[in-house]
C-alpha cells in the first residue's frame, strides 16, 4: 500500500504514529530536541514535543485514497494553486520555483 505523508498539529498526534521526516525543535537557534524520521512516537515523545513548544509533525501513515480520489485531489490541488498564482509573474524563478515545489508537496 502507498504511504502518505501529512504534516500533523500536536493535538492530533498520537502514540504509534510513524514520522515521516525527522522532527527537529530548536530555541534560539539551538537545536534542544530531535528524532529521526521513521522514528515510532511513545507517549514520552509526546510529552517532550508538547514541553519543547513542537506545534506540528510531519507523519507516514497508510493511504486509504483510491488512485481515483487521488487523481481528482490532484486535480482540485492543481487548480487552486493556479488560481493562487493567477497574477505571479511566473517567468521569475524564484517564482516558478515555489509554485513548482508547492504543486510537488500538494501532489504528495
Amino acid at each position: 500500500m502507498k504511504q502518505r505523508l501529512r504534516y500533523l498539529p500536536l493535538n492530533e498526534l498520537v502514540e504509534g504514529m510513524v514520522l515521516g521526516a525527522s522532527l527537529t525543535i530548536a530555541e534560539h537557534g539551538v537545536t534542544n530536541f530531535a528524532l529521526p524520521a521513521g522514528h515510532v512516537l511513545t507517549e514520552d515523545n509526546l510529552c517532550q514535543i508538547a514541553r519543547r513548544g513542537g506545534e506540528f509533525a510531519c507523519v507516514a501513515e497508510e493511504d486509504q485514497r483510491s488512485e481515483e480520489d487521488r487523481a481528482a485531489e490532484q486535480v482540485a490541488h492543481a487548480a487552486q494553486l493556479q488560481r493562487i498564482f493567477a497574477n505571479a509573474d511566473k517567468e521569475r524563478p524564484a517564482v516558478a520555483g515555489l509554485y513548482a515545489a508547492v504543486l510537488a508537496y500538494r501532489s504528495l
